[in-house]
């Protein structure tokens, strides 16, 4: 017969050791619930950042995609109102122009003035030394005027080799000749053109805004027909309506 104190001590023994055990087992749960969670949170944070990316991507590829949409419709719309070779304004710009200029004189008291100018002897740049001379001919043409105008007027391509210059807010006539003298002037500077080098020439016609007619189509008109008279008189020659041309 087992004496009653070894009893207890084995009775103890035996609950110490399933306490034990039990610590062992709670605490193996807990790192596995740690272990668990840890993954959840990664798999989660993996999968967010994922997104995340995702997003991020397409935010930039719609962000492009709207910037390239943008850019093609303003080349589109330029490409509308812009001649092809030189870039200038075309006619129907040029126009539109002109007639806001003209309803901003009315209002401010002031002039408009335009220059009808035709490039001299352009047929002979072509005949001899090519279509692609002149081209560049006429692209240079349209830089020199550019570079003799205000930023807030207008060079026009109107056709072929006649080019239109719509000055805006012009005090007096003067003020076009002052530009026509300079167009003539920067015409002249030698430049390369083909194999050859070449100071081009230019006749212009120049009307005024009220003086020579109050509308578009009759300032246009007026300028042409002082541009051939301009002509007859010899090569880069500039004259204002009604008037003799001025000697270059």
């Amino acid at each position: 017969m087992t004496p009653a104190g070894d009893d207890d001590g084995q009775l103890a023994k035996s609950r110490s050791e399933v306490a034990e055990e039990a610590r062992a087992h709670l605490t193996q749960l807990h790192h596995e619930v740690v272990e668990a969670e840890e993954l959840v949170v990664s798999t989660n944070a993996a999968q967010l950042l994922e997104a995340n990316e995702h997003l991020v991507i397409s935010t930039l590829r719609a962000q492009t995609d709207a910037e390239t949409s943008t850019r093609e419709l303003k080349e589109a719309a330029r490409s509308i109102d812009r001649d092809p070779l030189t870039q200038l304004p075309n006619r129907a710009l040029l126009l539109d122009r002109f007639r806001q200029a003209i309803v901003d004189a009315k209002r401010n008291s002031t002039l408009v003035a335009l220059l009808f100018l035709d490039l001299d002897n352009f047929k002979q740049i072509n005949d001899t030394l090519g279509h692609a001379a002149g081209d560049q001919a006429l692209k240079r043409a349209a830089g020199c005027l550019v570079s003799a105008i205000r930023a807030g007027d207008t060079v026009s391509r109107h056709g072929g080799d006649e080019f239109l210059i719509l000055l805006s807010g012009v005090s007096q006539p003067s003020d076009a000749v002052l530009v026509a003298e300079k167009v003539i002037a920067t015409l002249s500077a030698p430049s390369q053109i083909g194999n050859q080098v070449l100071s081009l020439t230019a006749s212009i016609g120049i009307s005024v805004y009220p003086t020579d007619g109050d509308d578009t189509d009759t300032l246009i008109d007026r300028a042409d027909a002082a541009m051939y008279l301009a002509k007859k008189h010899g090569a880069g020659r500039f004259a204002l309506h009604g008037q003799e041309p001025a000697r270059p």
